[in-house]
C-alpha cells in the first residue's frame, strides 16, 4: 500500500556528501569571532549619574569567553546616529568593566551604547552589542504627543519557506509593528477569500506575532483584515502562489521539531527521481539529510528529534540537485537554564546595610556581574540579555523587540520564539557570501595600543632613554640606536602620566619624545534599525532634580575568606642566598641583568642558564677554575640525568620563567633592587632570584623627568560610587534611582561571595545578574531580596 507521507528517519552520519558546500562553509566560519555584551547596571538614567557595565565577549566558535580578545571600544551615539564619544576597554580573558559618566553634555533623551572590536569588520554579519539608554530630566519633552490612528504600521505576511505554493497547505506568519517598531496586539483578525467570505481567523500576540495554517487554492488572493484595540482596522493581501515547488511547515513538539517538505501534483514530475539535501548548521558545526522526490508522495516529514539537534539555534537550509539553497528555517532547540544554580541571600549587618552571598552550587568555575535596583524600578529595560545576545541575536537578520524575553521564565516563550523566528526567514548568514565573499583579514586582532617615540636630536651610545609611569606600572629603558622607539602592545590608561628622562651615564635630564599612537580608536556607524522615534511619550521626573556631583563613596565588598597579599619581597630560605644590592654596585650604563649575571659567572644559551663553572660546547660540558682554566670535561651522556630538568631555575619578583627567559633580556640593571642567586637550600639546582624596583622607589629614585599626559588609551577601572541623590522615598528614586552595581564576581564551584550593599531606607531591592561558566553555560536571572 503506497503511503502518501514518507518519514525519514534522523539517522546523521558522514557521507559521501557535496564536498563543496561542506569545504566553503567550513572555510567561512574557520577564523575566530567575536560577539560582545555589555551588561548595564540600568538602561534610565538621572544626569549626574555613571553608566555601570561589565563587559563580556563570547568566542563564537566555542561560545566560551574568549581568551586572547584584548580592545573592545565602546561608543556612545546620539539619538540622531551620530558618534559622541568612544572608549577603549582593556578585556582579560574574556571580560572588562567601566563606566560612562552621564554629565552636562548629554543633552538628548535618547543615547546609544554600542561595543565592537576591531576584528569584528572583517565579517559581513555585525554581532556587535546595541543598547539604547534614556536620560531622564526634570524639563518637559515639549515634542511629545500621543499615538493616534493615522500612526503608520507595519502589516506583514511571510509564508514559511518564503512564498506561498497553489494548492498545498501553507504556513503563514503575520507580523504586525506600529511606527516604533513595537509588537501590537489585534483585538480581532479575520481572513477573507477574494469574493470577502470569511474562511478563517488570527490572533497577534502581545509583540505583534501569529501564525496561519491555509489551504491555498489556485490563483487566489487572500485578504487578512486586523482590527486593533484602538479601533483601527488595517489590511494586508498574500501574494500570487507559486504553481510549481516546495514548501515547508515546521511543527514543533515537546521532544522533536517536525518538518514537513511539501509540493503539490503539477510539481511531482518535475521533482521525481530528483535528491535534495537538508543541511543543518550552526557555524561551528553541521549535518546532512539527503532524499529523493518521487512521483508519488507530496509530504516528506523529518523528524528532528530534539537530542540529536545542536544545543540553541539550528539553521535549517533545503538545497536542489544543483546545491542551490532553496529554503531556509531557523529553528531554537532550548538549552539547559544554568541560572538555577545561582542563589542570592541577604542577611542584616547595621541599620543602612545588608550582607548580599552569593552562592554557586555548580561543579565548573563561573563569572557574574550585578545590578541592585528599588524593586519598583522602570530604569532596568535592555533589549538584549546574555542569552539572546550570544544564542539568538548572531543569527537571526532582523530587529528583535525586547529579545530577552524569550529566556525568561514564561511558559509560553518557546512557542513565542519559534513565531518570531518563523517571521525572520533567512538566517543572518547570506549562501552568497558563503559561496562567493569569505572572509578577509584586512582588520587587525588588537592586542593593546601601539606608542611611537621619537627623539629629535642624535643621541650618543652612552645615552639612554628612561620611560617610567607608575599608574600605568611601567618602567623602560631604551637604547640609544633605538629611534624612533616602538612600543607595541601596551596597556596604556587614558589621561595616565608618564615620565620620561634622558640617562647620561648616571645622571638624568630632562627629554620630551613625540609622541603617536595606533590601536586606539576605530571608526563606528550605528545601524539606523536601532534608532526609533520615541516621540510618543516622556517619563515624567520633574521631582528631581540633575544630581549633584558630590557622591557617596560605598565600602569595599568583605569576601569570606581574606584575600592573598602578592609577595614580591624575598622571604624564607631565599635569605640565605648570596644577594647583591644593585644600588650599592658600580654598573655601566645600559648593562641588561643578563649581563650581570654572565659576569657573576651563570653562561647564558640564548633560552636558560648554566650553573656557575659549567658552559657548553657543542656535546660537551667543560667546567673552568676561577682562571678561567679547564678542570673537567664530561661528555653529554655522561650528564643526562642534568639535562632531564632545568640547569638554573629563575625567578623574577618570586614568579617562575625559568622557561620564559625573554622577558629579562631587555631588562636594564638599573630597575633592577636586588638579586639572590646560589644553590637552592636542601636542593642540587642552582636558583636566581631576581626583584625590581617598584613604580615608586624608581620614581623616588630618579627625580628628573618630564611629565606628558596620555590623552588616549584604556579607560581607567575605578569602584562603584553611588551620586548623592536628595531623596531615598520619593517614586523618582524607586522608579529610576540605582542601589548598588558589583562586577567582577568570579566564583570557585560551590562556593560563595559575600560583600556589603547598602539599603538606602529600602524595604526591598531586585537583582540582576548575568554572567558565563567556563564551560559557556550562559546565566540571566533576576531575583527579589529582602531589605528587612
Amino acid at each position: 500500500m503506497k503511503k502518501i507521507t514518507k518519514l525519514i528517519a534522523l539517522l546523521i552520519s558522514i557521507q559521501c556528501i557535496s564536498q563543496d558546500i561542506d569545504n566553503l562553509y567550513s572555510n567561512y566560519f574557520q577564523n575566530t569571532r567575536e560577539i560582545p555584551y555589555l551588561h548595564l547596571n540600568k538602561t534610565s538614567f538621572l544626569k549626574g549619574e555613571e553608566v555601570w557595565f561589565q563587559s563580556y565577549i563570547i568566542e563564537q566558535n566555542s561560545n566560551k569567553l574568549h581568551p586572547t580578545s584584548s580592545n573592545l571600544y565602546v561608543s556612545v551615539f546620539d539619538e540622531y546616529g551620530q558618534q559622541k564619544e568612544q572608549h577603549l576597554i582593556q578585556i582579560k580573558n574574556g571580560i572588562g568593566y567601566g563606566s560612562i559618566p552621564i554629565d552636562s553634555t548629554f543633552t538628548q533623551n535618547n543615547y546609544y551604547i554600542k561595543a565592537s572590536t576591531n576584528w569584528m569588520k572583517n565579517f559581513s554579519e555585525d554581532n556587535s552589542f546595541t543598547q539604547k539608554i534614556s536620560i531622564l530630566s526634570d524639563q518637559k519633552n515639549t515634542s511629545a504627543k500621543t499615538s493616534s490612528q493615522d500612526d503608520f504600521y507595519e502589516f506583514k505576511l511571510m509564508p514559511e519557506g518564503g512564498h506561498l505554493l497553489e494548492n498545498t497547505v501553507n504556513n503563514i506568519a503575520v507580523l504586525i509593528k506600529n511606527q516604533n517598531n513595537k509588537g501590537v496586539k489585534t483585538k480581532t483578525g479575520i481572513i477573507k477569500d477574494s469574493n470577502g467570505n470569511s474562511i478563517g481567523a488570527f490572533n497577534t500576540n502581545t509583540l505583534g506575532f501569529a501564525n496561519v495554517n491555509l489551504a491555498i487554492k489556485k490563483g487566489e488572493i487572500y485578504t487578512f483584515e486586523a482590527k486593533l484595540y484602538n479601533g483601527t482596522t488595517i489590511k494586508q493581501k498574500t501574494n500570487i502562489p507559486k504553481q510549481i515547488g516546495i514548501t515547508l511547515n515546521t511543527k514543533v513538539l515537546d521532544d522533536s521539531f517536525v518538518l514537513n517538505i511539501l509540493t503539490n501534483n503539477k510539481s511531482l514530475n518535475v521533482l521525481n527521481g530528483k535528491k535534495y539535501r537538508v543541511f543543518i548548521h550552526n557555524t561551528r558545526s553541521y549535518k546532512s539529510i539527503f532524499f529523493d522526490f518521487n512521483n508519488i508522495d507530496k509530504n516528506y516529514v523529518l523528524l528532528l528529534k530534539k537530542q540529536e539537534l545542536f544545543k540553541g539555534a539550528n539553521i535549517i537550509t533545503l538545497f536542489n540537485e544543483k546545491n542551490q539553497p532553496l529554503l531556509e528555517r531557523l529553528i531554537f532547540n532550548d538549552l539547559e537554564d544554568s541560572s538555577s544554580n545561582i542563589k542570592v541571600t541577604t542577611s542584616k549587618i547595621n541599620y543602612d546595610s545588608i550582607r548580599a552571598t552569593v552562592i554557586n552550587y555548580s561543579k565548573e568555575k563561573i563569572f557574574l556581574s550585578s545590578s541592585f535596583l528599588p524593586s519598583s524600578t522602570k530604569a532596568y529595560e535592555p533589549n538584549n540579555n546574555i542569552k539572546s545576545q550570544i544564542l539568538l541575536k548572531p543569527y537571526v537578520k532582523g530587529f528583535i523587540e525586547n529579545a530577552n524575553y524569550y529566556f525568561n521564565a514564561s511558559k509560553n516563550k518557546s512557542k513565542d520564539l519559534d513565531l518570531l523566528l518563523l517571521t525572520q526567514g533567512w538566517s543572518k548568514y547570506s549562501w552568497n557570501n558563503i559561496f562567493n565573499n569569505p572572509p578577509k583579514n584586512n582588520f587587525n586582532f588588537e592586542n593593546g595600543i601601539d606608542l611611537t617615540l621619537t627623539i629629535k636630536e642624535k643621541l650618543s651610545p652612552k645615552r639612554a632613554v628612561m620611560m617610567f609611569s607608575k599608574e600605568n606600572n611601567l618602567i623602560k629603558e631604551f637604547k640609544s640606536n633605538q629611534n624612533p622607539i616602538v612600543l607595541k602592545n601596551t596597556f596604556i590608561k587614558k589621561n595616565s602620566s608618564v615620565d620620561f628622562g634622558l640617562k647620561i651615564n648616571d645622571k638624568l635630564l630632562e627629554i620630551l619624545p613625540y609622541i603617536t599612537y595606533s590601536n586606539y580608536s576605530i571608526k563606528e556607524t550605528l545601524n539606523k534599525k536601532h534608532l526609533i522615534n520615541y516621540n510618543n511619550f516622556e517619563l515624567e521626573v520633574s521631582n528631581f532634580k540633575d544630581l549633584s556631583k558630590d557622591v557617596t563613596v560605598l565600602d569595599e565588598v568583605i569576601l569570606e575568606a581574606p584575600k592573598k597579599k602578592i609577595n614580591s619581597e624575598p622571604y624564607g630560605a631565599i635569605t640565605m642566598l648570596n644577594s647583591v644590592k644593585m644600588k650599592n654596585m658600580i654598573i655601566p650604563s645600559g648593562e641588561t641583568i643578563i649581563d650581570f649575571l654572565q659576569f657573576k659567572g651563570f653562561k647564558y644559551t640564548g633560552f636558560k642558564f648554566l650553573p656557575k663553572g659549567i658552559s657548553q660546547r657543542g656535546r660537551k660540558f667543560t667546567k673552568y677554575d676561577s682562571e678561567g682554566e679547564i678542570i673537567e670535561s664530561t661528555s653529554m651522556s655522561e650528564k643526562k640525568d642534568e639535562l632531564l630538568s632545568p640547569e638554573v631555575r629563575v625567578f623574577l619578583d618570586n614568579n617562575e620563567i625559568t622557561f620564559n627567559l625573554w622577558i629579562i633580556e631587555s631588562m636594564y640593571t638599573n630597575t633592577v633592587k636586588e638579586v639572590f642567586y646560589g644553590r637552592d637550600p636542601g636542593k642540587v639546582a642552582q636558583v636566581i632570584y631576581i626583584y625590581t624596583l617598584s613604580p615608586q622607589e624608581y620614581a623616588s629614585k630618579n627625580s628628573l623627568f618630564s611629565t606628558v599626559k596620555i590623552p588616549i588609551g584604556f579607560n581607567q577601572e575605578k569602584e562603584y560610587y553611588s551620586p548623592k541623590y536628595p531623596s531615598y522615598t520619593n517614586s523618582t528614586y524607586k522608579e529610576f534611582g540605582a542601589i548598588f552595581w558589583k562586577p567582577n564576581i568570579i566564583l570557585e564551584p560551590n562556593k560563595a561571595i559575600t560583600f556589603s550593599v547598602p539599603k538606602n531606607y529600602q524595604k526591598d531591592a531586585i537583582i540582576f545578574i548575568e554572567g558565563i561558566s567556563e564551560s559557556g553555560q550562559l546565566i540571566s536571572k533576576n531575583q527579589l531580596l529582602s531589605f528587612k
